[in-house]
């Protein structure tokens, strides 16, 4: 973007600065945790609240949620909700961080009274706290597990918004790190907000997520700031494609890696300080590194793996001259570089973790310049960068699968003209074309790698081609292979179904789950103990990071009202607890042919791995896709099926690992066996004695 003449030489002045500074600073303490860290996320009180004042709050939290009933299905009841869960988790995980108790209190009294105002308007089909400017506390009901997430708003003065006004532009402002900044305070800080964030664009709405708390804006914190998104949207009338992300600190580093993942969702992103890496912000050595397979999902976060996705939207970055975190941002110029791209970088000088007054202006400027500009939702150019299946979409191409996975994979492609698109692979095996918004595919010629292809005249699907090795016959129809020379060739669906470019245990979590509980005792007493203790950490720690209540259900509960259940939760992937004879969900998996695991009372088996069943327990993910959707039957009914099935695990990132966001990625590949005899801890679930992931067709290597 054009900068002036005395902006460029401020800036060069800047820069110059900042290649004679001092040293950095370490980004992590000695003991390779954030300063904030206290032992735990949510950690201790630091003003505990005495059992007579706890016993008012519930007394009064009982009250409102009984007047809840009344509203709770209206359209805005996520609106009060919000306080309520607010307070009801600050009791249950002690979560008083103010100087005295009695400021605890009067914050979770300040939110029930609140509750009773919004249930009240509600009841009367009102919701005063939508109107005018000014700072917004709102809710929305997440999809994952049904749980009120709350978001703050600011809307500048005189703006005027909603459905009958005109379509405004809209930031999202994705918040540090905060260890206490758990729902009661994050809630009551937006509510009581008497000043905007470090950002004011004129005629804009500013969001600012919750995120599901302190996880670096990952798994569900990912899913949050979609939903949260989307929810302001339709409330705002926002245009979809004048929507910039930013954030600072561990804000920088979400929005470094939703700004790489999602590079087409924006017009454009801003990272403030942030870490973009495990090994280098953690300042790992090779004595130190994780398995083998641990570092393989390094790939599922790593900004530099995603960097190539960069040329999809404009980015600025901004450190501080004497920040730590600067390095993270300087080690992603190289690696941008490398990649042609050489967005601006503008240093604060003097400063640590934090802004510069006069350089965060610039900021400002360049973020409103470009969404000004607007996203271009369907551009002749488009780069896609990746190393997991989660992230395999941009604007008009579509990963479907890789030569290796979890490997590096990328595609450019380019319209040339209007009977001509360019397409250059590496490390793809398959990929699709998407062309809804402009003329049809039929009758061009696709350039891949030098070799050509002439569409044919007509075709089923004008607007749908894929060019495939393996080809999935519901939806992709036009597919392409080499030979043993390397010329393209036409294709079958004979390869389906395969991995795609591949996924973990807790790719899961991102998405609508149910824990499946076991209904009896199994085979063995141990295994039995382990479990009933495993999915009781695995549903606490939920709620306790990620802030939500998972559905929860024994294997009897889900056949019996499998049928009753709403179509999201009949969707819904299955966490399945216990073994064979302690539920029979997991039972009906082990009969069906494709399943990769043999589990009896005698052994654990993924291919020629074998272990003593009595203290052997395995974990994995299998998708219900890859055996046809499994189908449980119960009095020969068949019930609702799955899309996904984990077998014996929560999220695989644990209680050591919140000590910096950087760590809470997944730490398990598609299965493992766990040996019990270790007891769990605040590392793992117990010793890993054998682990892999599955081949790109759900096979064991």
């Amino acid at each position: 973007m054009p900068s002036s003449p005395l902006m460029t030489k401020h800036l060069f002045f800047l820069s110059f600065l900042a290649m004679t500074a001092l040293p950095l600073q370490a980004q992590l303490g000695a003991d390779g945790a954030t300063a904030s860290f206290r032992g735990s996320l949510p950690p201790p009180p630091t003003a505990a609240i005495s059992a007579e004042q706890e016993a008012g709050i519930e007394k009064e939290l009982e009250v409102v949620t009984q007047a809840f009933e009344a509203v709770k299905k209206h359209e805005r009841a996520a609106d009060a909700d919000i306080f309520l869960k607010a307070v009801r988790y600050a009791l249950e995980f002690d979560e008083w961080y103010d100087k005295t108790p009695e400021e605890g209190v009067k914050k979770a009294m300040a939110l029930l009274d609140e509750a009773k105002k919004r249930i009240d308007s509600l009841l009367h089909n009102e919701t005063p706290w939508m109107k005018g400017s000014g700072q917004k506390v709102l809710g929305f009901y997440s999809e994952i597990d049904d749980s009120p997430q709350p978001y703050g708003v600011e809307v500048p003065e005189g703006l005027e918004f909603g459905r009958t006004a005109e379509s405004v532009p809209m930031w999202i402002w994705l918040h540090g790190r905060g260890d206490t900044m758990t729902d009661l305070h994050f809630v009551h800080a937006r509510l009581m907000a008497k000043k905007p964030g470090p950002f004011q664009p004129k005629g804009t709405i500013v969001i600012h997520p919750f995120g599901r708390y302190c996880n670096g804006w990952k798994s569900a914190g990912e899913t949050d700031v979609r939903e949260c998104r989307n929810d302001a949207m339709l409330r705002f009338n926002v245009e979809y494609h004048r929507i910039a992300l930013a954030g600072f600190s561990m804000g920088g580093a979400g929005a470094w890696h939703l700004g790489a993942h999602y590079s087409d969702w924006w017009a454009c992103v801003h990272t403030g300080a942030g870490f973009v890496d495990v090994k280098r912000y953690t300042k790992l050595t090779p004595e130190k590194y994780p398995p083998w397979y641990e570092q393989k999902l390094w790939g599922m976060y790593d900004v530099p793996d995603y960097a190539r996705n960069f040329h999809n939207v404009p980015l600025i970055c901004y450190s501080g001259e004497l920040d730590a975190q600067r390095d993270s941002a300087e080690y992603m110029m190289e690696v941008l570089g490398k990649e042609g791209l050489h967005p601006p970088h503008l240093i604060g000088h003097g400063m640590k973790h934090q802004y510069h007054p006069e350089v965060l202006k610039e900021v400002q400027r360049q973020i409103e310049a470009a969404v000004a500009q607007g996203r271009d939702t369907f551009p002749d150019k488009v780069s896609l960068q990746t190393r997991s299946a989660r992230y395999c979409y941009k604007h008009w191409l579509r990963l479907n699968a890789v030569d290796e996975l979890w490997a590096d994979a990328r595609i450019d492609a380019e319209i040339i003209n209007s009977k001509v698109i360019k397409v250059t692979t590496e490390g793809v095996k398959s990929f699709g074309l998407v062309y809804y918004p402009k003329a049809g595919l039929a009758g061009r010629t696709v350039i891949i790698d030098d070799q050509e292809i002439k569409l044919p005249a007509k075709l089923e699907y004008d607007t749908l081609a894929s060019f495939t090795k393996v080809k999935r016959p519901d939806d992709l129809f036009f597919t392409w292979h080499h030979d043993e020379e390397g010329k393209l060739l036409y294709g079958d669906d004979k390869y389906w179904p395969i991995k795609e470019a591949g996924t973990c245990i807790d790719d899961v979590f991102f998405d609508r789950f149910i824990f499946v509980l076991p209904d009896g005792p199994g085979a063995h007493p141990a295994v039995d103990a382990w479990v009933k203790a495993e999915s009781q950490h695995a549903i606490r720690r939920w709620r306790s990071l990620m802030r939500g209540d998972p559905k929860v259900m024994t294997a009897s509960q889900y056949l019996q009202h499998a049928k009753e259940l709403h179509e999201d939760d009949q969707q819904a992937d299955l966490v399945l607890w216990g073994d064979a004879t302690s539920n029979p969900l997991i039972a009906t998996f082990l009969k069906h042919p494709k399943t990769p695991l043999v589990w009896d009372a005698k052994q654990v088996r993924v291919g020629a791995a074998s272990f003593d069943a009595a203290t052997h327990v395995p974990v994995l993910v299998f998708p219900n896709e890859s055996i046809k959707r499994l189908r449980v039957v119960d009095n020969g009914t068949e019930t609702a099926a799955s899309d996904g099935i984990v077998i014996n695990s929560g999220l695989t990132f644990r209680e050591a690992h919140d000590r910096t966001n950087a760590l809470q990625n997944p730490k398990l590949p598609d299965w493992a066996i766990l040996d019990i005899t270790q007891p769990p801890n605040a590392e793992a679930a117990g010793r890993v004695v054998a682990a892999d992931f599955f081949d790109d067709r759900w096979r064991v290597k």
